[in-house]
Parts: C-alpha cells; structure tokens; sequence
C-alpha cells in the first residue's frame, strides 16, 4: 500500500501545484450539494483549474523540476511502467508489464554483452566462438553423415551453460524459442 502512494506522489504533486485551496474546498463540499447541482459544480471546478493551470503556465514557463525530463539521467522506464499501472485497464496493465519483462531481458541482454568484452579484453587471444562450441562436437569438422556440427552455442558448452544459468526460467524460455527460429546452417548450401 506505501508503494502504490509513493508510485501516485507524482501525480498528487501535480494536482497540488496546478490547484489553489479555493479550488480544493469546492472539491471538499461537492458531494455536500445537492444532485442535480453537483454535475454543474464539478464542470466549474475543472474550468477554475484549467483557469488557473492556464495562468500560472502563462508566468512560469520553466519545467517542472520533478519530471525529469529535464534532468540529465535517463529516467526509470520499469518505475514509470509501475506508475502508469495505477491507472491502468487489466488490459494495458498487462501490455505494461510486458513491456517491464522486455526491458528486464534487454538489461540482462546488456549486462551478458558487457561481460563478453570484458572477457575478450581480458584474454584477447582467446577465440570466443571456441567458448561456444560444445567441446564434444569438434570444430570444422563433419559428422558421419556428412553434415557439420551444431556450432552454436550448444547446449554442452561450459560459457553456454554458465550464460544460461544467469537467465530466468522465462527470459531461457524467449531464447529456447528463439533459437528455434533461427534458420539452421547447415541447410544452406
């Protein structure tokens, strides 16, 4: 429950900065007013702070300090995912989190890519596609049917292994699938 008034604070900043206390006590007493006035107060509530948010835009045109978008650093997409689900369908909550499963893999995708070329830094003579090969399957080679071998990152090899146990069940899923497809090289002529 804190983490979802923290995750809404943006938006309470927002109401409170664009709204005066005149404006705020109307909000107050809108369901102390009868029925059938109630529709017209509430119309002349959201035009006192479209007045007013018109106004204040109109001598301070500077940004809004907490957005961040005016700050340097990139922003939080998976916090801004969160955010947004407050407010959200089950539908688009849904697409939201998503999107916060893809950013997740493209951060570990990054993070996998970042230690490759520290390796290859460290140790530049090292052949990396060698970490890849299954050491079982040979290099170059073929097979006793003529065909060559998976090379790959097959499932054998020991970076592939330790690469794959970085991964969440659902992200070694997404690869599985997508090695599967992945056309095959040995069917090229």
């Amino acid at each position: 429950m804190a983490e979802k008034r923290e995750d809404a604070s943006n938006v309470m900043a927002f109401d409170a900065l664009y709204t005066t206390n005149q404006i705020q006590k109307l909000k107050v007493l809108l369901p102390y007013i009868e029925p059938s006035m109630q529709k017209h107060l509430a119309v002349y509530i959201k035009y006192m702070e479209l007045q007013y948010t018109m106004n204040l835009t109109k001598r301070h045109t500077s940004a809004l300090s907490g957005c961040g978008l005016s700050q340097p650093t990139k922003p939080d997409l998976k916090k801004l995912c969160r955010e947004l689900c407050l407010y959200s369908t089950p539908e688009e909550i849904r697409q939201l989190e998503q999107i916060q499963n893809m950013l997740q893999t493209l951060e570990t995708v990054q993070e996998m890519t970042q230690t490759m070329n520290a390796m290859q830094e460290i140790f530049p003579d090292m052949n990396m596609d060698s970490l890849f090969e299954n050491p079982l399957s040979g290099s170059g080679q073929t097979g006793d049917d003529g065909e060559r071998p998976e090379k790959a990152a097959s499932p054998g090899s020991p970076m592939m292994d330790m690469l794959m146990h970085m991964l969440t069940p659902e992200q070694r899923e997404m690869y599985e699938l997508f090695q599967q497809q992945m056309p095959d090289d040995s069917s090229e002529p």
